[in-house]
């Protein structure tokens, strides 16, 4: 029996492409470094913020300074420049109607993760929240599902993870939880289907729907 739905942020609740891409572009300014095609940040996107700089920047002993700065600049932005996607609202109060408790997992600080949904107002949704530094290993590793699954007190065939890239499917997959794959933030739905998840679909409504239908039809009707 489903009691819980755990989501990744950008991407699948939010899209905060233009503030990664700005705070980016800050960084590398500030460095006077050229800045990489929006294309390369963009495709960066999903990494831990250490990991995505060393794939802009390449390896470098400054990179644990080069995250400050960004940080920093992205704080000053991130809220005003980000915005929930479509049908997040409903869908969250949907969940929490249906009486499923609720978390995210994500690679974004869990201080700015929080700030920013806060700003958004949907923070009170989310009883489980896991960011980088509550975790050893990131996704694609389990690790932030299995936590997950620890704050929300289910077992993993209680559990559903909802997802936009790769690390997604593959850290559920490894936590042996189902997954639905969105196609609204990184990766498209050929790269997500190839990965096999449980579902695959366009909107936020439509993985609501099928939640709905496929797990919770009886406590619906």
């Amino acid at each position: 029996m489903l009691r819980a739905v755990v989501f990744d942020l950008d991407g699948t609740l939010i899209d905060s492409t233009e503030a990664i891409v700005q705070s980016c572009y800050h960084l590398f300014d500030t460095l006077n470094i050229e800045r990489p095609p929006r294309k390369k940040v963009v495709d960066s996107i999903g990494y831990p913020l250490i990991d995505q700089l060393a794939i802009l920047l390449g390896e470098h002993d400054d990179l644990e300074h080069y995250v400050d700065i960004y940080r920093e600049y992205h704080k000053t932005i991130a809220s005003d420049m980000t915005h929930l996607l479509p049908d997040v609202s409903e869908t969250l109060a949907a969940f929490d109607n249906a009486g499923l408790k609720m978390g995210f997992a994500t690679s974004k600080k869990l201080s700015a993760s929080e700030r920013i949904l806060e700003y958004l107002g949907i923070l009170h949704y989310f009883t489980s929240r896991v960011g980088p530094d509550e975790v050893k290993h990131p996704k694609p590793h389990p690790e932030a599902l299995l936590r997950s699954m620890e704050n929300l007190e289910v077992g993993a065939d209680e559990m559903l993870f909802v997802g936009d890239m790769h690390f997604d499917v593959k850290a559920a997959q490894s936590a042996g939880v189902a997954c639905i794959a969105v196609t609204t933030g990184y990766n498209t739905r050929k790269e997500l289907e190839a990965l096999e998840p449980t579902a695959v679909c366009d909107t936020l409504a439509e993985a609501r729907e099928y939640v709905l239908s496929h797990y919770l039809a009886d406590m619906t009707t």
